[in-house]
């Protein structure tokens, strides 16, 4: 398969992205938000030159917006400013994403054992058709609601221990990690293990086991390493080890 042009793809994100914004809402606020999903969904690929003068083309807006928007992408992590050289998507960083897990693993399990203590019928009937959604989506090769699934599954875990506040920050600290699982969607056999994985922390979770909950759950986020092993080969100029 012939893979597509740098400028081909850029089209095809420039297409995707641009929108009226509404003038109600700040307008940093929403190129921000829109460029961050552009860039942690990989449609708009890692080491991708990001022109600020399309940008403000793209949303009809002035050059002051689009700054403070790409100020808080590099601030994420997402985007590499080079003065005089221009401004790019980061490669996927592996010593930024190592850290990031250590931090996501740490408050997710600590969760996982709270919320085993705390669950209820309601949480499992919950929890059911959630996994109900993950499958049909996984099946129908719905990569965007699959991915909303696994949010949902993971925010859900966070109300059952009644800290629901926590995670945000979790969501905070795994933004780089998103990038990986957005690629990883689309490598056969992906989805199934993770609802495999999801499936395991339900169960664990109905019977009220705290230690299987536990288990289950840092199985689960140690297999974005067996994600990372899948997807180098296949996009090895997308990851750095720095």
């Amino acid at each position: 398969m012939t893979s597509m042009t740098a400028e081909a793809r850029l089209a095809e994100s420039e297409a995707a992205i641009a929108r009226p914004l509404d003038r109600r809402l700040p307008a940093a606020e929403q190129v921000y938000r829109m460029l961050r999903e552009e860039i942690i969904t990989c449609r708009i690929v890692p080491n991708e030159a990001i022109s600020e003068n399309r940008i403000c083309g793209m949303f009809q807006v002035s050059r002051s917006p689009v700054r403070i928007a790409l100020t808080r992408l590099a601030e994420d992590g997402l985007i590499d400013i080079f003065p005089q050289r221009g401004t790019f998507v980061a490669p996927i960083k592996m010593r930024q994403v190592i850290e990031s897990q250590f931090a996501r693993t740490a408050l997710e399990i600590a969760l996982v054992e709270v919320a085993a203590r705390r669950w209820t019928p309601e949480h499992s009937r919950e929890a059911h058709a959630n996994l109900d959604d993950q499958r049909r989506h996984a099946a129908s090769g719905e990569a965007w609601e699959f991915y909303l699934d696994n949010e949902r599954f993971h925010q859900m875990i966070a109300k059952a221990a009644d800290l629901e506040g926590v995670w945000k920050t979790v969501q905070s600290v795994k933004m780089l990690w998103d990038r990986i699982g957005h690629l990883a969607n689309r490598v056969a056999g992906h989805r199934e293990d993770i609802i495999a994985e999801h499936e395991a922390i339900v169960a664990a979770l109905d019977r009220k086991d705290e230690k299987a909950s536990v288990k289950a759950m840092t199985a689960h986020l140690r297999s974005v390493f067996n994600a990372i092993a899948r997807l180098r080969p296949l996009h090895e100029d997308y990851f750095t080890d720095e």
